[in-house]
């Protein structure tokens, strides 16, 4: 985040933005737009300039109707003429087609009683808004009094979020990142935007990926979980990295979804159709409690000799131990595996911290024994990584840069992502191994960057002197390890790391605490952290606690 005084915007500010994601749009993907798409954008950029403003307008305002006596803006001069020209040219619906409800939702409780009072009604005393505007939609005579207050609501949604959707990748963001842009809250890298670039090879991607996130939209809302289910199992995704993922991920949610219902059949099947863990655990696990040993042991053992994640080895580890005495090949599998060495642990007993956290209290003991330290968890070595590769993450990749609001190149979390910069992250990660190199460099890149938005640099999060502190008194050695493991995929390592980072500024002592409260347990990703910053030098554990009361 930037920590300049925000810039004062230009007028229209926001239609200039909007022309901008569809002339974006109608040069890189002209070709995957329908007709009525082209045309809609087309008959847009023909319309009057007001009518244009006054269009964008109601999409960043809360909708979907409004009052037109209240749009008045002082860059739109003629705001009646806006609205004539947005009803002829089909992109405003007039109040024909509002229900009362929508008219009474856009009046003030002044408005309501009036209305009530024109139908003779003496029961308003004392009530609410929302019992009085009941009270009124519940009159016959209700729409042609509501008709005095004129509304308009915008056509083209469906469209609108086509047309973002194209431009960012995603459905998640609109014209607010534009507009922290533009006030200088949200500084972005100087990167090469590449006109050729697609993220959409085909319209049937940009649909698939559409429909997937009206299928997560139902899901999420807790509605009609056999609708979805249905659909996604006849859903059949082109090979595209970015639709494999999300559509992985959803099939794994509904799983769990039918196993919080207690339908292992129905949950099972969306399983097989997942390549994502934890798929195949959630599977072995659903096996093992039908007492399908055999089959369960066979597939945690392919687990085992082929893990996706570090979540996958550790659990098929476990599980097969586990199985050892029931199971021939769990057993068979057990012999020939020797157990990893355990995590160092310490146990405290604490008083309860006033903010409720149990890594303060942790915190607070650790200090009392001499430490300084501070709570970071993933920050500070996703801010390793990010200052570290700053250059290989913004380096002019074909196709990683469409638009200049991104904090991070558009192929991150692909596999294509290393196998692009392998070389360049090879070279960086020998430079960074010379001695000295990697705090000077890392501290130098932090003072260019400060305030530039990098996706994996939260910079109110770590001040100057909390990353001076780690540079300091944290082996090279260490840190060297942490980009080494999430360099190949950084994205399915950025979490997992010790919650605090201690330290000892005379001996340049440092510590690595994982703390758990009551009734918390250790993840694999925590684990295996742990075991890495041991092995190299790092006093790494995870601290138990148990409160004093």
């Amino acid at each position: 985040m930037s920590e300049t005084a925000p810039s004062p915007l230009p007028t229209g500010y926001y239609l200039q933005n909007f022309q901008t994601v569809l002339e974006d749009v109608a040069a890189r993907y002209g070709d995957l737009l329908l007709p009525s798409e082209r045309e809609r954008l087309e008959r847009f950029l023909r319309l009057p300039e007001g009518a244009r403003l006054l269009y964008v307008r109601m999409l960043t305002r809360q909708g979907p109707w409004f009052r037109t006596d209240r749009l008045h803006y002082p860059e739109i001069p003629d705001g009646p003429a806006a609205v004539a020209a947005l009803l002829e040219q089909g992109f405003c619906l007039d109040g024909e087609h509002a229900v009362p409800a929508d008219r009474i939702a856009l009046l003030k409780k002044e408005e309501i009683m009036a209305a009530l009072s024109a139908l003779a009604e003496p029961h308003t005393r004392g009530l609410h808004r929302e019992a009085l505007a009941q009270l009124l939609a519940g009159y016959p005579g209700a729409p042609r009094l509501l008709s005095a207050w004129p509304v308009v609501s915008p056509t083209g949604l469906p469209w609108v979020r086509l047309i973002f959707f194209l431009f960012f990748g995603n459905g998640d963001r609109d014209l607010t990142d534009f507009v922290l842009a533009d006030l200088g809250q949200v500084r972005y890298e100087d990167y090469p935007v590449d006109p050729a670039g697609r993220l959409f090879r085909t319209r049937q991607d940009v649909d698939f990926l559409l429909a997937l996130e009206d299928l997560r939209e139902t899901f999420e809302a807790g509605q009609d979980l056999e609708g979805v289910t249905a659909l996604l199992r006849r859903m059949e995704p082109n090979p595209g990295v970015r639709q494999q993922r999300r559509f992985h991920r959803l099939l794994n949610e509904v799983g769990r979804a039918w196993e919080r219902r207690r339908e292992p059949v129905e949950a099972l099947a969306c399983y097989a159709l997942s390549e994502r863990p934890p798929a195949r655990e959630r599977t072995t696990r659903i096996l093992a409690a039908q007492a399908r040993f055999p089959e369960a042991s066979a597939l945690a053992a392919e687990i085992a000799a082929e893990p996706r994640d570090v979540g996958e080895a550790r659990f098929a580890r476990k599980f097969l131990r586990r199985l050892a005495g029931r199971d021939a090949l769990a057993a068979a599998w057990c012999a020939l595996q020797p157990e990893p060495g355990p995590v160092p642990e310490s146990r405290l007993t604490l008083p309860r911290h006033p903010s409720a956290s149990v890594e303060a209290a942790a915190l607070e003991a650790a200090r009392q024994q001499g430490w300084e330290g501070f709570f970071t968890e993933n920050t500070l070595w996703n801010a390793l990584f990010g200052l570290a590769f700053w250059d290989e993450l913004f380096a002019p990749v074909p196709g990683a840069f469409q638009h200049r609001l991104q904090s991070a190149p558009a192929d991150l979390g692909s596999p294509e992502f290393h196998a692009r910069r392998s070389a360049a992250i090879r070279a960086r990660l020998e430079r960074l191994a010379a001695p000295g190199a990697l705090p000077r460099d890392l501290l130098a890149t932090a003072g260019r960057k400060r305030g530039i938005a990098n996706a994996f640099v939260n910079w109110r999060a770590l001040p100057p002197a909390c990353l001076e502190a780690a540079l300091d008194c944290l082996p090279a050695s260490a840190i060297l390890a942490v980009l080494r493991t999430m360099a190949p995929n950084p994205t399915a390592f950025r979490s997992g790391f010790p919650d605090l980072f201690l330290y000892r500024r005379e001996t340049r002592q440092s510590a690595l605490w994982e703390v758990k409260g009551p009734g918390d347990a250790l993840r694999p990703e925590q684990e295996r952290w742990l075991l890495i910053f041991g092995q190299e030098g790092v006093e790494a554990r995870v601290v138990w606690v148990k409160y004093a009361s």
